[in-house]
């Protein structure tokens, strides 16, 4: 009596649980598999974020005050509650684990426009920047950082940027020690919601010829990158702007 009244049912709840649970599995990612081929029709040219944390979700942020559209941003993390978060701005989602290929090739990342990568951790970060550059050879890969003794090793594993938000950090902190304006300034020249902002463009057929000072978008112009060497404003290589040459300018966001 006692095995039909209270084993027996429990026996069936446990059964129903688990088939429950299992169908919940493969209905979520078939799915998932699903979505992911309609998002890949449209993925080239897209921002793909590495990491949903504090870091990732403000470049995101910034991204899309810059006029970056939300579907045009993928976001790939472990953390389902984090893939919400980013969903529910209209960004693309997917949960996985971005160290390994399968992860990566299933966001095109060879076809991507740029690569953020901002895992939490230095190792992870820079094994996930290794993976990046064995599948996408020339994207262009920006990585965050926290330990100096990893930025080199993280350039060393393919990321053209290193940013190190400690090292920023004390670089700010040292500025407000000369003026207390300074470090105000430098985050309104990184943040599209100041009244100025820093850009960086290649510059355009009329500019040819030009000094760096009469920039035709009427920006201020700061500095040059030419064959890899940074040509700041007040050098003679300034006077004449060339074809390829990438420019660093302060515009006005208004």
């Amino acid at each position: 009596f006692i095995e039909a009244v209270i084993v027996t049912p429990i026996r069936f709840a446990v059964i129903f649980i688990f088939v429950g649970t299992a169908y919940q599995f493969v209905i979520r990612r078939s799915w998932e598999r699903w979505r992911m081929r309609q998002i890949q029709k449209y993925l080239s040219g897209h921002v793909v974020v590495l990491g949903y944390g504090i870091s990732g979700s403000e470049a995101v942020s910034e991204l899309i005050s810059r006029g970056t559209v939300p579907s045009e941003i993928v976001v790939i993390d472990p953390s389902p509650l984090r893939l919400e978060k980013a969903a529910a701005i209209g960004c693309n989602v997917l949960e996985g684990d971005a160290t390994r290929d399968d992860t990566l090739a299933a966001v095109r990342i060879a076809q991507a426009r740029t690569v953020l990568v901002s895992a939490g951790r230095d190792d992870t970060s820079i094994l996930i920047i290794l993976t990046v550059r064995h599948l996408a050879p020339k994207v262009p890969i920006t990585a965050v950082v926290r330990a100096e003794d990893n930025e080199l090793l993280a350039r060393q594993a393919g990321a053209e940027n290193v940013i190190n938000p400690v090292r920023i950090t004390g670089l700010m902190l040292a500025g407000s020690a000369q003026g207390r304006h300074v470090s105000e300034y430098i985050a309104d020249l990184a943040s599209v919601s100041g009244r100025v902002q820093l850009l960086e463009r290649t510059v355009t057929a009329d500019e040819v010829g030009k000094p760096l000072s009469e920039l035709s978008s009427g920006g201020k112009g700061l500095r040059i990158y030419r064959n890899g060497r940074a040509i700041g404003f007040w050098e003679d290589a300034a006077k004449a702007l060339q074809v390829g040459d990438r420019i660093i300018e302060i515009m006005p966001t208004c």
